[in-house]
């Protein structure tokens, strides 16, 4: 077993290690098919931001979890920030103190329409996730491909606590490498509770609403204009099966409802929808059909 005191390694090593395989030994063309399994199912959920990414110094890079949603963005530069003093008592001591507080909100004088706020609010979101998007760029080849990078795998780095996130998320053991018996005990214990509430308190075939509400608020808005926009495209096409995927990234609905009008580069919005368009193929390639 490791040393208690690392905690985090590349996910090359993770992968090979959880299989009792030496990474320094191992031909990445020829990788034995539980280390291909659990590489793809790394950069998978890294790439997706369902756990960390580290750097090499062990240093998690900001990701879409921890970035602030649209509706709580404050754009700093057409805002205002106020400092204000108070007096608190010290529970401690019992004696006075002076408090400093600081409040930035946006200027009403100057204010922003939805659409330039959504535009910093973009810029913003791309600096926040820069690091992330640079270390994972590559990772669809490996999750998609089965093309496994050496270099790049043993570039990006998972910890320890990401490791037991992907456990639980998975209804996974921990490796023994990484984890104590004790540990391992407690995780099954908990795996164990939660399969048990899910048993008890579901139906078969259905998730219960908290579950669903939890999953919406981890998502980050692009993901919920994402699943949004889908939908409406859905019910578009039931209604109307021969418009174009042009005719539904301008649709009205698409655009108001679906957060779609705040996303100005043209293949975003094509890339959520093409694989539901239900049009022959040669309908597809021809552009959209003539009318009967």
């Amino acid at each position: 077993m490791l040393h208690p005191e690392i905690d985090h390694l590349s996910i090359w090593e993770v992968a090979h290690r959880w299989h009792d395989q030496d990474p320094n030994n191992s031909d990445p063309s020829e990788l034995p098919l539980p280390v291909q399994d659990m590489l793809r199912t790394i950069t998978r959920m890294q790439y997706r931001h369902e756990i960390q990414v580290c750097n090499e110094n062990g240093i998690v890079l900001k990701d879409e979890r921890n970035l602030v949603d649209f509706e709580h963005y404050v754009d700093f530069e057409s805002s205002i920030t106020e400092e204000t003093t108070h007096e608190e008592i010290n529970e401690k001591t019992g004696e006075p103190i002076t408090v400093n507080v600081s409040t930035t909100y946006e200027d009403p004088e100057n204010p922003l329409t939805d659409d330039e706020r959504w535009e910093r609010y973009q810029e913003f979101s791309e600096r926040w996730l820069r690091r992330h998007a640079a270390a994972t760029k590559d990772f669809p080849q490996c999750f998609k491909n089965r093309i496994f990078e050496r270099q790049t795998l043993e570039r990006v780095h998972i910890n320890k606590t990401s490791v037991c996130e992907l456990c639980e998320t998975l209804k996974l053991p921990l490796p023994p490498f990484w984890f104590t018996e004790v540990e391992h005990q407690e995780h099954q214990n908990k795996l164990s509770d939660e399969t048990g509430d899910d048993e008890k308190d579901a139906l078969p075939g259905r998730i219960k609403q908290d579950q669903i509400d939890n999953f919406w608020s981890k998502l980050a808005d692009k993901q919920k204009h994402r699943v949004l926009c889908r939908e409406i495209a859905q019910e578009l096409w039931k209604e109307s099966p021969n418009l174009s995927i042009a005719d539904i990234c301008k649709h009205e609905a698409i655009r108001r409802f679906g957060g779609g009008r705040y996303y100005t580069k043209p293949d975003t919005l094509r890339d959520w929808v093409k694989d539901l368009d239900p049009r022959p193929e040669e309908s597809k390639k021809g552009g959209r059909p003539r009318s009967s």
